[in-house]
């Protein structure tokens, strides 16, 4: 019995200890509202005007974990688990995955950077997450709405800001030099006797210095087979002035078995009117071969900060497709019954 209790005081004393160097964070965000489609298709033909509520449109709702240990000598653990989920009506996101926004542990150097392996986001994400008007306003999935493959029309599978998650990943982020970082991410297709398959390669190059930020970064994507790609190419940067933010993409995405290819320019601003209220805007124009129109689209939104914590915003798009219906929310909007479509949206976002 002595025994036992010993055994149990020194674990109990370890894991003391491994929690006075370590940290467990529970995070999350649900982002609901209404939201009004200009023209949905109708069961009998045509279109007509839609009022629905939908969640994760300015951010995708979700719930997630986050945990580093200090490990000594600059290095640390971590570990972050991260499910999104449908607020409105509490299903699971990511076609129903326990974590399938993210899953990943690795290691941590202040002067080496950090290698972690998992279900990661590809390094087209830190074009997006950085430099477009889908993050870096309540806008969210009215930014990212010009669809390169319009609903799957296209093999291009609408790769144009935001990056993709990358199963079996290995991914590794430099620590900053002088103000410049990179970073490199193989995602393993696990395929026998087929490296290629469904294999995932993408890099990225960084650049901060003051109010200045720019990034360039490139995603190759093996089909089941290994027999051809997706490749993503793209850069963007912002520059603070003052009050204003003014920030550019550039992206392109083409499939090497069609030759089909999609290139999308953003252009936009954010306004800090007052410490509470910020403004946005940007215009977007995608450009696609083999004959297919083109499109474009204007975004718009108005965001009150009620706390730190808490906001209410307005969010709108028109969206004009050339190629084909017009689809200007990604993820859980609706294809237009014509080449036009607006999208008008009142939304509160609340992190904890």
């Amino acid at each position: 019995m002595k025994k036992t209790l010993l055994v149990a005081a020194m674990l109990a004393g370890g894991a003391t200890t491994a929690h006075a160097q370590s940290s467990v964070t529970i995070y999350g965000l649900i982002d609901l509202g209404l939201t009004y489609y200009s023209s949905a298709p109708k069961s009998g033909g045509g279109g007509a005007s839609l009022l629905r509520m939908d969640s994760g449109i300015a951010q995708g709702s979700r719930i997630g974990f986050k945990g580093t240990e200090d490990l000594g000598g600059g290095m640390n653990a971590f570990f972050t688990l991260e499910t999104g989920f449908g607020a409105d009506d509490g299903s699971l996101g990511q076609g129903g995955l326990l974590f399938g926004r993210q899953s990943f542990v690795g290691l941590g150097s202040t002067q080496w950077g950090s290698l972690s392996v998992g279900r990661q986001y590809d390094f087209m994400a830190n074009i997006g997450g950085q430099y477009a008007m889908g993050a870096l306003s309540p806008a969210g999935s009215f930014g990212w709405g010009l669809h390169a493959d319009a609903a799957h029309g296209t093999a291009l599978n609408n790769h144009i800001y935001a990056g993709d998650r990358t199963n079996n990943s290995i991914k590794y982020n430099s620590a900053k030099f002088g103000g410049f970082s990179f970073g490199a991410m193989v995602g393993l297709g696990e395929t026998a006797g087929n490296n290629n398959a469904g294999r995932t390669v993408s890099a990225t190059g960084q650049y901060d210095n003051g109010p200045f930020s720019g990034a360039l970064a490139y995603t190759d994507i093996k089909d089941s087979t290994g027999s051809f790609s997706t490749r993503i190419y793209g850069g963007g940067a912002r520059y603070q002035i003052g009050a204003f933010t003014p920030f550019g993409v550039i992206t392109q995405v083409k499939n090497t078995n069609t030759s089909a290819k999609a290139t999308t320019y953003e252009l936009g601003t954010v306004y800090a009117l007052t410490p509470l209220w910020d403004l946005a805007a940007a215009y977007q124009f995608q450009k696609r071969n083999q004959g297919v129109g083109n499109a474009q689209a204007l975004v718009a939104t108005v965001d009150y900060k009620i706390s730190k914590r808490t906001d209410l915003y307005v969010g709108a798009v028109y969206d004009r497709d050339k190629g084909y219906n017009a689809y200007p929310v990604f993820g859980g909007g609706i294809q237009s019954a014509t080449g036009n479509q607006t999208a008008l949206r009142l939304g509160m976002r609340h992190r904890f």
